[in-house]
Protein backbone atom coordinates (compact mmCIF):
# COMPACT_ATOMS: atom_id res chain seq x y z
CA UNK A 1 0.00 0.00 0.00
CA UNK A 2 1.31 3.21 -0.44
CA UNK A 3 0.67 6.71 1.47
CA UNK A 4 -0.89 8.67 -2.00
CA UNK A 5 -3.48 5.62 -2.21
CA UNK A 6 -4.97 6.67 1.28
CA UNK A 7 -5.40 10.38 0.33
CA UNK A 8 -8.79 11.63 0.87
CA UNK A 9 -9.51 9.04 3.39
CA UNK A 10 -9.43 9.23 7.83
CA UNK A 11 -5.68 7.49 8.88
CA UNK A 12 -4.44 6.91 12.57
CA UNK A 13 -1.30 9.10 13.01
CA UNK A 14 1.29 9.60 15.75
CA UNK A 15 3.11 12.70 15.27
CA UNK A 16 4.59 14.76 18.30
CA UNK A 17 2.86 18.32 16.60
CA UNK A 18 -0.36 16.65 16.84
CA UNK A 19 -0.24 15.30 20.33
CA UNK A 20 2.83 14.45 22.27
CA UNK A 21 1.70 11.19 23.55
CA UNK A 22 -1.61 9.78 21.87
CA UNK A 23 -1.78 8.86 18.05
CA UNK A 24 -4.77 11.21 16.48
CA UNK A 25 -7.32 10.38 13.42
CA UNK A 26 -6.48 12.96 10.77
CA UNK A 27 -8.20 12.94 7.32
CA UNK A 28 -5.38 13.17 4.42
CA UNK A 29 -5.67 15.69 2.28
CA UNK A 30 -2.65 15.82 0.41
CA UNK A 31 0.97 15.02 -0.18
CA UNK A 32 4.28 16.77 -1.39
CA UNK A 33 7.78 15.93 -0.93
CA UNK A 34 8.65 17.21 2.45
CA UNK A 35 5.64 15.89 3.72
CA UNK A 36 1.43 15.60 4.22
CA UNK A 37 -1.10 17.96 4.66
CA UNK A 38 -4.17 16.96 7.27
CA UNK A 39 -6.83 17.95 8.24
CA UNK A 40 -7.91 17.16 11.97
CA UNK A 41 -10.44 17.82 14.61
CA UNK A 42 -8.36 17.97 17.33
CA UNK A 43 -6.29 20.79 15.67
CA UNK A 44 -9.39 22.64 14.93
CA UNK A 45 -10.80 22.45 18.51
CA UNK A 46 -7.18 23.59 19.67
CA UNK A 47 -7.72 26.47 17.33
CA UNK A 48 -11.20 27.26 18.67
CA UNK A 49 -10.22 27.16 22.43
CA UNK A 50 -7.22 29.46 21.73
CA UNK A 51 -9.19 31.82 20.03
CA UNK A 52 -12.22 31.37 22.69
CA UNK A 53 -14.39 30.32 20.10
CA UNK A 54 -17.15 28.32 19.23
CA UNK A 55 -16.90 27.80 15.26
CA UNK A 56 -14.61 28.90 12.34
CA UNK A 57 -15.68 30.10 8.82
CA UNK A 58 -12.91 27.94 7.62
CA UNK A 59 -11.09 24.09 8.76
CA UNK A 60 -7.26 24.12 9.23
CA UNK A 61 -5.11 22.10 7.49
CA UNK A 62 -2.02 21.52 8.90
CA UNK A 63 1.06 20.84 7.23
CA UNK A 64 2.99 17.85 8.93
CA UNK A 65 7.06 17.27 7.80
CA UNK A 66 7.40 13.68 7.30
CA UNK A 67 10.08 13.65 9.96
CA UNK A 68 7.82 14.71 12.48
CA UNK A 69 5.81 11.48 11.76
CA UNK A 70 6.13 8.73 13.59
CA UNK A 71 3.58 6.25 12.21
CA UNK A 72 0.39 5.57 10.04
CA UNK A 73 -2.54 3.42 10.30
CA UNK A 74 -4.72 2.18 7.95
CA UNK A 75 -7.22 -0.15 8.30
CA UNK A 76 -8.27 -3.10 5.66
CA UNK A 77 -11.62 -4.14 5.09
CA UNK A 78 -10.91 -7.39 6.80
CA UNK A 79 -12.07 -8.61 10.67
CA UNK A 80 -9.26 -8.35 13.08
CA UNK A 81 -9.03 -10.88 15.68
CA UNK A 82 -6.61 -11.26 18.41
CA UNK A 83 -4.85 -14.43 18.62
CA UNK A 84 -4.87 -14.28 22.53
CA UNK A 85 -8.30 -13.99 23.35
CA UNK A 86 -9.53 -17.00 20.78
CA UNK A 87 -6.87 -19.09 22.37
CA UNK A 88 -4.47 -19.24 19.22
CA UNK A 89 -1.05 -20.42 20.16
CA UNK A 90 1.90 -19.16 17.89
CA UNK A 91 4.36 -21.83 16.82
Amino acid sequence: MKLSELVGTQILIRAIPLHETQSVTVKLISMDEGGIWVESQKVTEDMLEHFERSAASRTPIVFLPYAQIAWVMHFSDKVALSEKALGVDKP
